[in-house]
């Protein structure tokens, strides 16, 4: 009996993977109208027993297209696109004393990239002729803005923040 509800929620995960590629398939974007190619994917890092978080990359944003009929909190239209317009990989590392966002962004130079902080928000912005980047990237802690050093090598952009430990404060035991 026990064997039969897993078989039988298997096949319902199964049945909701393929709702949502035929979704896919079936969203209307119309690639000659564009004259560029589309490109998404996606990332996912899990750390420990946390949740694991999937980012998008690309010139196309299919998540509301893939949620679609996964609940009204996940209720979409069809998929975005953003001509000319790539979000890039982007991978966040926490080291002990500091974090290190990395972006993959090729085919620009170091002086095409245009970086922003406020809070805990980094904006990217990355243009050389038909190359067009942009991505909101939000850090999972606070940093200390003026601590950040970006370099640019062979397509990746590394900015390494130190961590704002301003509010962390000690407490006496009696």
């Amino acid at each position: 009996m026990l064997n039969r509800r897993r078989k039988d929620l298997f096949e319902d995960i199964l049945e909701d993977i393929d709702d949502m590629i035929r979704g896919m398939f079936e969203s209307r974007i119309d690639t000659e109208e564009m004259g560029e190619p589309l490109v998404w994917g996606y990332s996912m890092t899990q750390h420990g027993n946390e949740p694991p978080e999937i980012r998008e990359f690309g010139n196309v944003s299919l998540r509301d297209e893939m949620f679609s009929g996964l609940g009204s909190e996940h209720q979409g239209g069809a998929a975005h696109v953003e001509p000319g317009v790539r979000k890039p990989l982007v991978d966040i590392m926490e080291a002990e004393d500091s974090l290190h966002v990395v972006v993959e962004m090729p085919g620009i130079t170091k002086e095409d990239v245009s970086l922003d902080i406020s809070g805990t928000v980094l904006n990217i912005k990355a243009t050389n002729g038909d190359r067009k980047y942009s991505e909101r990237v939000e850090l999972p802690v606070k940093v200390l803005a003026d601590s950040a050093k970006a370099t640019y090598k062979n397509g990746v952009l590394e900015v390494v923040f130190k961590y704002d430990r301003s509010d962390k404060k000690s407490i006496k035991v009696d």
